[in-house]
This record gives C-alpha cells, sequence and structure tokens, in this order.
C-alpha cells in the first residue's frame, strides 16, 4: 500500500476511493477530551521561509482544531485499517443515516482533512490510474 494525500494524488476510481484507508498524519499532536470530542494542535512550521513572515504578519505557535461528535468518530476510524466504505456503513447505523446522505458527507469531509495535510490515504498500488497522453500531448486521466 502506499500513502497518499489528496492535495498531490494522482487520479483513482471510485471503487478504489471506497477501499482506500484514510490515516491520520503522524506528526500531529491530538487528543481525546471527557467528551470524546478531539482536539488536534496544529503548530506552526520551523522554516526560515516562516520565520521571515511571522516577523511580518503575526503568525501563532500553535492553533487547536476541536472536532464535534461526529468528526471525532470519523477521526478515530482513521487509523489506516478502515476502509472509506466501513466507516459509510458505520456512519449509517450509528447515525440512521441513508448511503447517500453518508457518503457524500464523508467524501467531502475527509477531502477536507485531506487538503489541510492532516490526513492522507492508503490505496492500492494497482489502484492508480496512470495518466495517458493523446496524440496532441494532453494529459487524460
Amino acid at each position: 500500500m502506499a500513502l497518499f494525500s489528496l492535495k498531490k494524488q494522482p487520479k483513482i476510481s471510485r471503487e478504489a476511493m471506497f477501499n482506500s484507508k484514510p490515516a491520520r498524519n503522524s506528526q500531529l499532536e491530538w487528543k481525546t477530551n471527557k467528551d470524546e470530542e478531539v482536539t488536534i494542535t496544529l503548530r506552526r512550521a520551523d522554516t526560515t521561509r516562516v520565520k521571515i513572515l511571522s516577523k511580518i504578519f503575526w503568525v501563532p505557535e500553535k492553533r487547536t482544531l476541536v472536532l464535534d461528535e461526529i468528526g471525532s468518530q470519523v477521526w478515530n476510524m482513521c487509523d489506516g485499517r478502515t476502509s472509506v466504505a466501513a466507516m459509510i456503513k458505520r456512519l449509517c447505523e450509528t447515525h440512521k443515516l441513508n448511503a447517500k446522505e453518508a457518503e457524500i458527507s464523508l467524501l467531502s469531509y475527509l477531502r477536507t482533512l485531506g487538503r489541510k495535510n492532516l490526513l492522507g490515504f492508503l490505496v492500492e498500488k494497482s489502484d492508480l490510474r496512470k495518466k495517458k497522453r493523446s496524440a496532441s500531448g494532453k494529459v487524460w486521466g
């Protein structure tokens, strides 16, 4: 399996997306409080570029992100072992949603977390599509 973030991901099929296994970014600090809410701490990068920008603009050392009940449930399922299809099924069962509602909401939420580099997706290498070039040189796929 390979880990790919949504930011620079190769194109994959719908079926491959449902078989993928979201995995949390191992460099993040997070904890669960007594109300079962997940709190994620995002630390400022320690690069020269950020240091210069932080002298010009106010950039906080850290930010916290608090997930609600459903967001926390999804975050806890992003363990690198649970597939997206299993997550949809579990959300349908626990929150009495129909499959389409759960699918649309979950995929949108996972896409957002992926774009923020909070998680990536484990995908079978065989599920990745190769981009094809046409005779005109355009990339398709």
